[in-house]
């Protein structure tokens, strides 16, 4: 393998299986009864997204995601007794520590969802490791074990056999389109995944990447796409609102590369969607030439910007 962030695509499996199988700490059930806050920051703030989809489906509908700016900056309905699950891999993003602080004062139980070597402990009632520190600045096991976790803490035999099916289809779905404008849509989680999505492009090959909603794009940014767009749709089973985007694009002529939910059909194809979209990403910087650990910090101009940036 001739990258870090190809590595830890491959280790993506094995990882989260190993979460799955552990025996979840006994906290948990006594906590999926109260209002839950999810908070995290880039790709944490996907997970925190993805992870109120969830929790609304299969737990309970009193479940919230918020940015750890928003949620510093901002006054938050989160008072004694709520759960407050605080996403941070290193453990040392200031805003998401901060969030900790903030929801510990308004007497909510702390919960870091964190990596291994993270030294964050501070304002924490609980904490769960996710996987050991990430070696590519494109991170990917620290999101899927993070949403290993979530999946333990919801439960439930067809959610956690359908986390195991998509680690199976690791390699699975469509072939990946050419292109230079990418646009990539998805429906309620999956609209976090494309968001994602658009991120690793972005980090890793510095393609341009935009991502929306299914809806939203439907309102709007579907008239920036033209025949030099590929459209990637992340589409669910049963959504009827995906004939649109279909139609639309067929009459505009954008290219349409739809990765259906089939080959990991069940209730987290959406992990399938992400895996492909990882690889997509990877593919993406082997046809530039691009290392996809670098994060351009081969350019002094870009490592000094990176070193004086405080995250």
């Amino acid at each position: 393998m001739s990258s870090k962030y190809e590595k830890n695509i491959a280790l993506q499996p094995g990882l989260i299986r190993a979460i799955l199988a552990a025996e979840p700490p006994s906290w948990m059930e006594a906590l999926r009864s109260r209002p839950i806050h999810w908070v995290g920051v880039g790709s944490n703030y996907h997970a925190a997204r993805i992870a109120d989809c969830l929790w609304r489906r299969h737990v309970s509908p009193r479940s919230w995601a918020v940015h750890s700016f928003d949620f510093a900056r901002l006054p938050q309905p989160i008072g004694p007794g709520d759960v407050a699950a605080l996403l941070s891999h290193r453990g040392t993003k200031s805003f998401t520590v901060e969030a900790a602080a903030l929801a510990a004062k308004a007497g909510a139980v702390t919960v870091a969802l964190t990596g291994q070597a993270s030294p964050w402990r501070d304002h924490l009632a609980h904490r769960l490791e996710t996987c050991e520190s990430e070696d590519s600045g494109v991170f990917t096991k620290s999101l899927t074990t993070t949403l290993a976790w979530i999946a333990r803490w919801i439960g439930g035999e067809r959610l956690l056999a359908g986390m195991d099916k998509a680690c199976a289809g690791l390699e699975a779905g469509p072939p990946f389109p050419e292109g230079q404008d990418w646009v990539i849509l998805g429906d309620l989680e999956r609209e976090w995944v494309a968001r994602e999505l658009a991120l690793k492009i972005q980090e890793s090959s510095y393609h341009p990447a935009r991502a929306f909603g299914l809806e939203e794009f439907l309102h709007g940014p579907r008239v920036s796409v033209d025949g030099r767009s590929v459209v990637i749709a992340l589409s669910g089973e049963g959504e009827p609102r995906w004939q649109a985007v279909r139609d639309y694009l067929k009459t505009v002529g954008a290219v349409l590369c739809e990765v259906e939910d089939g080959p990991w059909r069940g209730e987290a194809a959406w992990l399938g969607q992400l895996f492909w979209g990882q690889r997509l990403a990877l593919e993406l910087c082997r046809r530039a030439g691009v290392d996809p650990d670098a994060m351009r910090t081969q350019d002094p101009r870009y490592k000094k910007a990176r070193e004086a940036l405080r995250l």
